[in-house]
């Protein structure tokens, strides 16, 4: 894609996964259930984020 549409955007996010874990001294760790593929880091590294915004 070179200029995709918003539409194009959120589909390309629409299964990302949040997995909560309840840690045994009650935090709450967050992590993604799979890696982001390669187009979802590119339309993050465009918009200046990393990964770490779903954790």
């Amino acid at each position: 894609m070179t200029r995709p549409t918003g539409q194009a955007i959120f589909q390309l996010f629409q299964y990302v996964n949040v997995v909560l874990l309840e840690l045994p001294d009650g935090h709450i760790q967050r992590s993604l259930d799979r890696s982001l593929n390669p187009d979802q880091r590119r339309i993050l590294q465009g918009l200046g984020l990393d990964e770490s915004i779903y954790v």
